[in-house]
């Protein structure tokens, strides 16, 4: 049933704000839904994930995070539970589908996620394209290390975690000549640091790309960004399916 929704939702959305001529009927937008928003994923990434949730839920370990983003809604000790933080922080499984969905179709291509945390969105793209070049960017040292954890016991050799400042570490990136065709930002859930981040990822990009902003309506600030940016006149695509926002770049 929540596919049947979702895909109902997607083409309103789609139909409501599709650039270049790539409305509802072209074959990108009908390849795009039927390969990313209606494909199941294999039982054994699912397996392998719930291994994961069923460890972190059992973890009582207790750590420092230094966010450097808009904090927790939870709480505003910097002391805090891995359980709690893996409980509240990391993609729903729906949402998470789609995610592994769209990394299938940037296999082999670099991709970039902005927001680690305890690696569950990471572990979910990199399943999804085990031949692609990832770089993930964290801003708590602690969990950056819990995640880099996860990636070696799973044998996910192809994610680097780097930790520090998203606007600082993204310069670092760039002065590599990383270019991702797929970015994934999920942190800092305010209005100026989410259309900034936009705006020098869409710098970094290579040709055909996807940016996706999570939780695009946490907040009013969040629902602002998203709606400036799905209007940038180098958009093709947009679609919204509430928690997640999608913007393409085609040729």
């Amino acid at each position: 049933m929540i596919y049947t929704r979702m895909v109902r939702l997607l083409k309103y959305f789609i139909v409501s704000r599709h650039r270049k001529g790539h409305g509802i009927h072209s074959p990108f937008v009908f390849e795009l839904i039927n390969n990313v928003f209606r494909s199941k994923i294999p039982s054994e990434v699912t397996n392998t994930i719930s291994s994961l949730r069923k460890d972190l839920a059992g973890n009582k370990s207790i750590i420092s995070v230094n966010d450097l983003g808009a904090g927790s809604a939870y709480t505003s000790s910097s002391l805090r539970k891995v359980s709690d933080i893996s409980s509240r922080s990391s993609i729903r499984n729906r949402y998470a589908r789609v995610l592994y969905n769209i990394a299938r179709q940037y296999d082999e291509r670099n991709i970039l996620e902005l927001g680690t945390s305890v690696g569950i969105s990471t572990m979910f793209i990199a399943l999804g394209a085990p031949r692609s070049n990832i770089i993930s960017i964290e801003g708590c040292d602690n969990l950056a290390e819990i995640a880099r954890d996860n990636f070696f016991k799973y044998n996910l050799g192809n994610i680097n975690v780097i930790t520090g400042d998203f606007d600082e570490q993204l310069q670092y990136i760039r002065k590599t000549g990383f270019n991702p065709s797929m970015v994934f930002i999920d942190g800092n859930h305010r209005k100026e640091p989410v259309i900034r981040y936009f705006y020098t990822c869409k710098g970094l990009i290579a040709p055909d790309s996807v940016i996706i902003f999570d939780d695009i309506n946490y907040s009013s600030g969040t629902n602002m960004a998203w709606n400036e940016i799905k209007r940038d006149p180098e958009v093709s695509v947009s679609i919204d399916i509430f928690q997640m926002g999608f913007v393409f770049f085609r040729g």
